[in-house]
């Protein structure tokens, strides 16, 4: 039983959590089987970690049923019953935090028993809630076009033979919900392959496009905030949509939800992290600022918490702008804000990449020392961290098998995007190259650390090509 999806399921839970689960169990409405409540507080006597010799479904069994054989059989129906009770609480406390969804279940519930009193106080509780709602985005749109829809049915029913908006609004509003979702999955879909190996169908075409601004994106700040991101990412080199975002960032207004907000910095990020690996390197003050406005602001906190993905790329581009005593104060001040589970890895790859770029090689090694690699980009830039070491320490073996495996790595990897993939290549031929210290391409070697696109520390092969090319007497 310790590794079932009822445990799984069990050990997700807080402790209120359990404490109403307790109750919506013992519940005649919900469950009639007094041995599944049995079950259940036998599994809560195990406490938060749910570990221990007694949860193997024997020991369980022998506790529900003393003396008795075992039956593998009749525990597994329990199990599965119970966690399909388990399964039912989960989406009553989900359907519980949400209050627009219910009062629209309910609104459609008494229209269809013509309970006329109720629907009416039920649509003014309904309208109070939506009015008073600060965001427009998905939900909003979502929860109007419903309420509109459900008010469209009840006229109906009413038989009466005269004009009804209620049509109009719910085909209003299923516009900008439609239009919104789409355009969010275009700049996902867009985004996301920029990273990882594969290829989406937007299915957007002008025609599309041009019908979404005739009709001035409706009005909607979101759905224009969202095309301008769409704009940037199908034409990167169009810059001037980047700008258009900066600005609208700078002032979203009030009406933009929380949740999208983040998401729209985390596209403008991404989009100068694509710039810097081109060689812009213009965009490192950019990327930094969105990063830090949003820390500022806590557009990029989440219950309290930074993304240690956030922490490492804030610490990356400050390290590149040379501004270290100021990235010593932003690892003490937000590091106990990274969620625990995170912590400690983000805490040693974060003061490798200082320590090194602080030249204090030994101390950088024994921290990546201590990463655990199971994230790509901790990997990706340790690999290039470790490469840069041996460099500066002349350790030429380590170096050139270092680069050998990593070039392997990133051959095989079909998870990876291209474009990624060639970035992390480039570097290690490049590197390579400049070890090998080969007279006859030299000069070529040079213009191509310039002029490839697609290349990770391109200041820094700058660097040591220069201080090679001395050497060399070049």
């Amino acid at each position: 039983m310790e590794t079932s999806k009822l445990l799984d399921a069990v050990r997700a839970l807080e402790e209120p959590e359990q404490s109403r689960l307790r109750q919506f169990a013992a519940s005649p409405y919900f469950n009639e089987q007094e041995e599944l409540i049995r079950l259940l507080d036998y599994i809560l006597r195990f406490g938060q970690g749910f570990e221990g010799r007694g949860l193997a479904k024997e020991n369980a069994f022998q506790h529900l049923f003393p003396g008795m054989p075992y039956e593998d059989k009749r525990m597994r129906y329990l199990m599965s019953g119970l966690n399909q009770l388990v399964e039912q609480f989960l989406a009553a406390e989900r359907s519980r935090k949400q209050e627009n969804h219910y009062r629209l279940a309910l609104l459609e519930a008494v229209s269809e028993r013509g309970l006329e009193k109720a629907y009416r106080q039920t649509l003014r509780k309904l309208e109070s809630s939506l009015a008073a709602e600060p965001y427009r985005g998905g939900a909003f749109f979502y929860h109007r076009m419903r309420q509109a829809e459900t008010e469209e049915r009840h006229f109906q029913l009413q038989r009466r033979r005269k004009y009804d908006e209620s049509i109009q609004f719910a085909s209003d509003y299923l516009d900008r919900f439609y239009f919104l979702q789409k355009l969010k999955y275009a700049c996902i879909m867009l985004d996301r392959q920029a990273i990882l190996q594969g290829s989406y169908e937007l299915n957007i075409g002008k025609e599309w496009e041009a019908h979404l601004r005739s009709r001035a994106f409706f009005d909607e700040p979101i759905i224009s905030l969202y095309y301008t991101i769409l704009q940037a990412l199908l034409e990167e080199g169009e810059e001037s949509y980047f700008r258009v975002l900066r600005k609208s960032l700078a002032d979203p207004g009030p009406g933009i939800p929380p949740g999208d907000l983040q998401d729209i910095y985390l596209f403008a990020i991404n989009y100068c992290a694509r710039k810097i690996r081109q060689g812009r390197e213009d965009y490192i003050g950019q990327a930094l600022q969105l990063y830090l406005d949003g820390i500022q602001s806590e557009i990029l906190i989440d219950n309290g918490q930074l993304s240690p993905w956030a922490f490492t790329n804030v610490v990356k581009l400050a390290l590149r702008l040379r501004r270290y005593h100021w990235i010593e104060h932003f690892i003490q001040r937000y590091a106990p804000a990274l969620p625990e589970a995170f912590r400690e890895n983000a805490l040693h790859y974060n003061l490798a990449e200082l320590y090194y770029y602080t030249n204090r090689f030994e101390q950088a090694q024994e921290h990546l020392k201590q990463v655990a690699y199971s994230d790509l980009n901790y990997y990706l830039g340790g690999r290039v961290i470790l490469a840069k070491i041996y460099y500066e320490n002349e350790e030429v073996e380590p170096l050139l098998s270092l680069l050998a495996a990593f070039t392997i790595f990133l051959k095989r990897n079909k998870l990876i995007s291209s474009d990624l993939k060639q970035t992390y290549l480039n570097f290690c031929d490049i590197l390579f190259q400049i070890v090998k210290g080969k007279r006859r391409h030299w000069k070529k070697l040079g213009k191509k650390i310039q002029e490839t696109r697609l290349l990770t520390d391109r200041e820094w092969l700058q660097s040591v090509y220069k201080e090679a090319s001395l050497v060399l007497g070049i």
